[in-house]
């Protein structure tokens, strides 16, 4: 009896013990997956070019992975019914994507269709890893209740351990695409760490028990309609194909349609000025990486090591990282200095004139990077525009840029709906500019960037002075 009694406790901690840790490792194998996805699909229009593909099929991948990114997550029924199994079957297929990405070159002719359509095969392998919320997996969305409520508020957020964990993998990438040459063997050994890191993650996601992993972190709801773990001021326009990721409600376009038809033009005006910058991002972003790499040709000697254009693209990420991540609080506490206005204007400009800026700048490491850190203030001011979006929309002005994450108002979900309907043929316009000239793609999406700049300052000039009348 007395057996009994001490051995009893023992083996419930120790199972506590067991589940902490295999929590603890799905998390950190998750998270590593989904820096390793980033990096992989930030250098696949290198990857592609190496291939011999030229700029239409490299934005025509560009449109075909935001059209992915923003289809993919309406399947999020196809993971419920598999409940706890989602997450690894998913896992299974982004590894695969990765892997077809590796072979591809030994399917034939550098040049070939089969080795584009693996391409594309995989893209839309590793996009299904969207069915399971890439953003809850970075915010330990894998990880039970009782570990998640230990973890501090401030790193929940979801866009702060994403920024972290991209600074914590990305040197690793340039420390491959350093030592190993050719550029297209360097970039095989990162897709083959992303498939080993993988198929790691899809065994340890397998592995653990179905109460491990609460159905919530699939892609269900919580009871005010949002994906549990998930931010709504993580959005479409936030995520795209910078990052990888791109994740919106499921709302039918013609009703998103209605839905901004019924605003007033004062209201509509910043909207559309907002998309319109997302549009002229939207042009170059898959192009930045050939852009370094076979436009500028930057290599830069760092730490007695010479890199080549395709690492040093990996340090301008870098340097844009964290920018975003230490610059987005002193934006948002600017806000009530100057006016939330003037901080969405100011970082939607940045966002305009960063295209004509890079394909304008010198071979110069120190600017580039520059040009890529200052593009970082974009990206910080990310929670600021959502906050301002929210707030034209609803009429209340008092909205902050945590309410906006928590409360979501059918006006705000359309416009997202819509502008992410229409970044999808952004890539591909950018793609038959860049075979043009890379300064037309880059100078026409900055001139539809300052146009977009224009109406917001307009529109909110116009809410100003409605304001004003009404009061």
């Amino acid at each position: 009896m007395t057996s009994d009694s001490t051995t009893a406790p023992r083996t419930d901690a120790s199972v506590f013990e067991g589940n902490v840790a295999g929590d603890a490792a799905a998390s950190v194998a998750v998270v590593a997956f989904n820096v390793a996805l980033y990096t992989a699909i930030r250098y696949a229009p290198e990857y592609l070019r190496l291939l011999g593909n030229g700029p239409i099929v490299i934005g025509l991948f560009g449109s075909s992975a935001t059209l992915l990114a923003v289809t993919v997550p309406r399947l999020g029924s196809v993971a419920e019914q598999l409940g706890s199994s989602a997450a690894p079957v998913v896992g299974a297929l982004a590894s695969l994507g990765v892997v077809c990405w590796l072979v591809a070159p030994q399917l034939g002719p550098t040049d070939g269709l089969r080795s584009v359509a693996l391409v594309f095969v995989g893209l839309a392998l590793i996009e299904s890893w969207q069915a399971v919320g890439p953003e809850t997996a970075a915010t330990i969305g894998v990880v039970p209740q009782r570990i998640r409520d230990r973890v501090p508020q401030v790193i929940r957020h979801a866009r702060t351990p994403r920024y972290v964990a991209l600074l914590a993998g990305l040197p690793i990438a340039v420390g491959f695409l350093t030592l190993i040459s050719p550029a297209i063997t360097a970039i095989q050994v990162v897709l083959g760490l992303a498939a080993a890191i993988g198929l790691t993650t899809t065994v340890l996601l397998a592995v653990l028990d179905e109460d491990e992993i609460p159905a919530a972190s699939a892609n269900s709801t919580t009871e005010n309609g949002r994906s549990d773990g998930v931010t709504d001021g993580e959005t479409a326009d936030d995520e795209t194909m910078e990052d990888g990721w791109i994740a919106i409600r499921d709302e039918p376009i013609r009703s998103a349609l209605d839905s901004l038809r019924s605003l007033p033009r004062s209201v509509r005006q910043p909207l559309v000025g907002d998309a319109l910058v997302e549009f002229a991002v939207g042009m170059v972003s898959v192009f930045l990486v050939i852009t370094v790499t076979s436009v500028l040709k930057i290599d830069v000697t760092l730490f007695g090591h010479r890199l080549r254009p395709d690492a040093f693209f990996s340090v301008c990420l870098i340097a844009e990282m964290s920018v975003a991540l230490v610059a987005t609080g002193p934006l948002t506490r600017l806000t009530s200095r100057i006016g939330r206005e003037r901080v969405v204007a100011g970082t939607l400009l940045v966002g305009a004139l960063f295209p004509i800026a890079l394909v304008s700048a010198p071979a110069n490491a120190a600017i580039v990077a520059g040009l890529f850190a200052a593009f970082g203030l974009y990206r910080a001011g990310l929670p600021t525009r959502h906050a301002f979006v929210d707030s034209i929309t609803t009429g209340d002005d008092t909205t902050t840029e945590t309410g906006a994450a928590n409360d979501i108002s059918d006006d705000r979900r359309g416009y997202r709906t819509v502008r992410a309907a229409l970044r999808v043929p952004s890539a591909l316009v950018g793609g038959v500019l860049y075979a043009v000239s890379p300064t037309l793609a880059f100078g026409l999406a900055t001139v539809v960037g300052a146009v977009g700049v224009r109406e917001l300052l307009v529109g909110v000039t116009r809410l100003g002075g409605e304001s004003t009348d009404t009061g």
